[in-house]
């Protein structure tokens, strides 16, 4: 087989290699995002059915129904806790997506660019 041929299958086998190992690590991230943004999803479910019931325990206060005030403490408390762990996600996304800077003019970047948006400088 003449030399050249044999470079360029040689060339084709690496690219499609690091193509397939480009997509398999595409596709895990976009799992992890996925499962992220489910549980901020159940997150602010399970905050909602909180409020709900806050808000029926205020109105049967306000007809003269006694209603348990550590109980309602509780139910604000673990809203405190949920929103805290909404902001720890979306925290953790935003670190992840400018993972890295730029060596030459020191801007955030996407994890996944290869050139940096701002001078054009290929990143690692």
């Amino acid at each position: 087989m003449d030399e050249r041929v044999k470079e360029l299958l040689e060339k084709a086998k690496l690219t499609a290699t690091a193509a397939a190992e480009m997509a398999a690590e595409t596709g895990t991230r976009l799992v992890g995002r996925t499962r992220q943004s489910l549980k901020v999803f159940d997150l602010n479910n399970e905050i909602e059915l909180l409020m709900r019931e806050i808000g029926r325990a205020v109105y049967l206060t306000h007809t003269g129904v006694e209603t348990d005030e550590e109980e309602l403490q509780a139910k604000l408390a673990a809203i405190d806790e949920k929103y805290a762990a909404i902001a720890a996600i979306k925290a953790e996304q935003e670190a992840r997506r400018t993972a890295q800077t730029c060596p030459v003019c020191g801007k955030p970047c996407d994890k996944t660019d290869l050139y940096c948006r701002v001078c054009g400088e290929k990143l690692q």
